[in-house]
């Protein structure tokens, strides 16, 4: 397992590694606008194509990555945030595991434009399910789904975070957010969710960190207190889920707006990008001695504490309990630059800081020492721009990567088909009554279990149709007429006489002119029924 690197500027596109110098460059990619690329599992990137109503598909499958377009998906307008829902990575049925195969596609896709409206694709079949006029009343700045899937955060430059019920963005025609938390004065420049899980939000322990042009960081307790059927901000509600309202649990200010955010993988610690660099916050904050105080502790009251955040440099670090006396606490700057976009990896020990100069600083958050730097690969005398997406992704390259490429690629023989189907411009009407559509979609890889003998056929075809051929077929009719099991017996060498023989087959002819008998007396009552009641139904028309 590798982790690999994408960062996108405004007019160029790289995948990297994070742990070596590997780095290929992404051609015709051009993007306008943060969190415009999202990874569709380990296989696909789609890159919003600034200006143009196009997303880009590009491979980024490991060693069969290319560096063109894989394919181009028109849609009816520009849009500026993408964001998929993804399926399980595994589930469990009857006892069996199974995993999704790696050529599988997500749930959903989910991409929003510059006046707030808010589009819902099935990505396995490119149908479009529903479109959110007025999901904000500005450009939304970036979408997110939390809980498997289950909710959708959205956050928008007029300065509301809503969060959603996808099964509701889905079936319903005019969708009402779960809650609507307007707490921002400023655009909301990036969120982000902590990492949990449960059946719903009351039950997750979730926790929502908002960061805005208006100097403030802002955590919510996303297990969400009644509020008598209404959300917290006046949010109607459809179901009991929705009838919550989420806790402001903490308020922390700087002197400037923040851009970009990043959190712990174990909600240790946030990172803030800002014009003056980028910032680290640990949630557990140290006082003197070997006292450690948890800034997230909820409150008695639903206002939440204030906290006044100071550079290291500027604060006196032997006053550190008078300061936090105080509301005051004490931060470290970890890099010095105009900081555009921030991202961690998988183990939370190295940060990834976005400029607006174009480069991605790999850095070690426990030194603050910068590892390398990554620039776009151009030989453009063009400025490329700040830094406008940082992707991670974790990629295992194994052999179902030609199993993928062939069940991808091909359908109904040799022909072609394409890998992501086309994006439908029109919403499906649900209302259509036997409106049927194809997915072409594998439910899951079964993986082999000695108690209870499933066997997969993708790895292990020979074995899986050695027991489809011991499988003993079973014909049952109604316990009126007759019942009648097939078995399949193989003799390795015959050890009857002629006269035996001649004996078995006679009993065996004996018994097929039974069940013929048994057969026809069957059929001639059935004949009968049917005849009687097409009588009956003739004679009704006929009154």
């Amino acid at each position: 397992m590798d982790e690999q690197l994408i960062f996108t500027t405004h007019n160029t596109g790289s995948v990297a590694n994070v742990h070596s110098f590997e780095q290929s460059n992404l051609r015709q990619c051009t993007i306008s606008s943060k969190n415009s690329a999202v990874t569709v599992g380990n296989q696909y990137l789609f890159v919003a194509q600034a200006k143009k109503a196009l997303i880009n598909v590009y491979n980024i499958a490991g060693a069969h990555k290319r560096e063109s377009i894989e394919q181009r998906l028109p849609i009816p307008e520009a849009v500026n945030c993408l964001e998929v829902v993804n399926n399980s990575n595994g589930v469990n049925v009857n006892g069996s595991s199974h995993t999704l195969g790696h050529f599988n596609l997500p749930y959903l896709l989910l991409a929003s434009t510059a006046s707030g409206k808010l589009y819902i694709w099935e990505l396995n079949s490119g149908l479009l399910l529903n479109v959110k006029p007025m999901a904000h009343y500005q450009t939304i700045t970036k979408i997110q789904s939390i809980l498997n899937g289950k909710y959708i955060v959205t956050s928008g430059k007029d300065s509301r975070v809503i969060i959603w019920q996808t099964v509701d963005l889905v079936t319903m025609e005019e969708p009402k957010p779960v809650a609507i938390i307007h707490d921002h004065t400023l655009p909301v420049t990036d969120f982000q969710v902590s990492n949990a899980t449960g059946e719903n939000l009351v039950v997750s322990g979730a926790k929502l960190f908002t960061v805005s042009d208006d100097c403030t960081v802002r955590c919510y307790n996303l297990a969400m207190n009644p509020t008598n059927g209404v959300g917290k901000n006046g949010s109607g509600s459809a179901t009991n889920d929705q009838q919550l309202g989420p806790t402001l649990i903490a308020t922390f200010t700087l002197p400037f707006g923040i851009e970009s955010l990043a959190l712990d993988p174990a909600d240790r610690a946030l990172y803030l990008g800002t014009k003056e660099g980028c910032y680290a916050l640990p949630l557990y904050y140290k006082l003197n001695g070997n006292q450690v105080v948890n800034l997230l502790q909820p409150s008695s009251d639903n206002k939440g504490k204030l906290y006044s955040l100071i550079d290291s440099v500027l604060a006196n670090e032997s006053e550190r309990n008078s300061l936090y006396t105080m509301g005051q606490l004490i931060v470290t700057k970890v890099l010095d630059c105009d900081v555009s976009v921030l991202n961690i990896t998988m183990d939370g020990t190295t940060l990834l800081i976005g400029d607006k100069l174009g480069k991605v600083s790999v850095t070690e958050i426990y030194s603050r020492q910068i590892l390398k730097t990554l620039q776009p690969l151009s030989t453009s005398q063009e400025a490329h721009g700040g830094v406008t997406n940082i992707i991670t992704y974790c990629y295992t390259a194994d052999s179902n990567d030609k199993l993928s490429s062939m069940l991808t690629n091909s359908h109904h023989g040799n022909a072609a088909v394409q890998k992501i189907p086309t994006l439908q411009r029109s919403i499906y009407d649900k209302r259509q009554q036997n409106d049927y559509h194809d997915i072409w979609y594998q439910i899951g890889q079964e993986i082999e279990d000695e108690t209870t003998g499933i066997i997969n056929p993708l790895t292990n075809s020979t074995g899986y149709m050695s027991q489809l051929s011991q499988q003993e077929t079973v014909f049952a009719t109604s316990k009126d007429h007759y019942s009648h099991t097939s078995i399949v017996k193989v003799a390795e060498t015959p050890v009857e006489t002629s006269d035996n023989a001649a004996v078995v087959e006679t009993d065996e002819m004996a018994q097929l002119k039974e069940q013929v008998k048994s057969l026809t007396s069957a059929y001639t009552e059935l004949r009968t029924l049917h005849e009687k009641l097409y009588e009956d139904h003739q004679q009704l028309l006929n009154q």
